[in-house]
């Protein structure tokens, strides 16, 4: 099982990520080039504005 995000903006990344990781379940974050993030846990993947 793997969890997908669209992470630009959502409240809930944290809690996720602290829910996957206590099940060891794998996260990827999607964001645009206008919301980047860092994660210790997840996989983040860039992508182009619009």
């Amino acid at each position: 099982m793997k969890i997908f995000v669209d992470a630009d903006a959502c409240p809930v990344v944290r809690i996720v990520e602290e829910v996957a990781e206590k099940y060891g379940i794998e996260v990827t974050l999607l964001c645009d080039t206008n919301h980047i993030l860092n994660s210790d846990y997840s996989e983040v993947i860039v992508v182009g504005a619009g």
